[in-house]
């Protein structure tokens, strides 16, 4: 189940809702932002960020956030999305204003992320494209946590008709087409049957459109993203 703080956007709430249906719960977190069996996550977008990190329009900065993160949990994450700075200046804005506010920007997340380590060291950093990304990158993760633990058990084969939000989370790996998932899920039935430990990119090149390298990709789903 991916929990997810009922404080977080609430278009991206939305979103990741439309997509994960009763697989995920919205509530009051203590920290981190998103909660997935021990993976407490702490999402940020670009600006977001920075405002985090100097203290704007909030009682808390990054710091205390996480600072708490590394605390509560045993694998704690810090995820950044986004890439454009979008800067921000009082009163009315000239060119030259919102240029120097942005490398003012950049400088403080560079900063930031240079003595990132040092002051947490426990805790993991992942920068994604975008808020697609990082929607597809929490589906994939929350799938293959619940994977892992029950990586001996016996999977019954789902029928076809349930199969929706798995061809989603397929579909979500890079060149993989919803076709191509849907015709994964029907030779093998699951994904924690496409992920067993004994199977092969091989395998997998069996079914038609998957070749070498998305087997591959397919196959890193073993391994949490950020998670080694």
């Amino acid at each position: 189940m991916l929990v997810i703080d009922d404080r977080e956007n609430e278009i991206l709430i939305n979103k990741i809702q439309s997509r994960m249906g009763d697989d995920c719960t919205v509530r009051r977190l203590e920290s981190a932002d998103y909660v997935i069996q021990d993976v407490g996550i702490e999402a940020k977008e670009i600006n977001d960020l920075y405002r985090s990190i100097m203290g704007i329009g909030r009682s808390r900065t990054i710091v205390g956030q996480l600072t708490d993160l590394q605390r509560n949990f045993d694998n704690p994450m810090l995820v950044v999305y986004g890439s454009i700075l979008k800067p921000f200046v009082q009163g009315r804005p000239d060119a030259q204003r919102l240029a120097i506010e942005k490398t003012r920007m950049v400088k403080t997340i560079e900063n930031f992320k240079a003595t990132f380590y040092n002051r947490f060291p426990q805790i993991k950093y992942m920068e994604l494209a975008n808020m697609t990304e990082f929607i597809n990158w929490l589906i994939i993760n929350h799938t293959q946590l619940n994977i892992v633990g029950k990586a001996k058990e016996s999977f019954p084969k789902i029928p076809y008709q349930k199969l929706d939000s798995r061809i989603t989370v397929l579909a979500s790996i890079a060149g993989v087409s919803r076709k191509e998932a849907d015709a994964l899920l029907q030779e093998f039935g699951s994904i924690p049957k496409i992920l067993h430990s004994r199977q092969t990119q091989k395998n997998l090149m069996q079914v038609d459109g998957i070749g070498r390298e998305k087997a591959r990709r397919i196959l890193e789903l073993r391994n949490p993203i950020g998670m080694e």
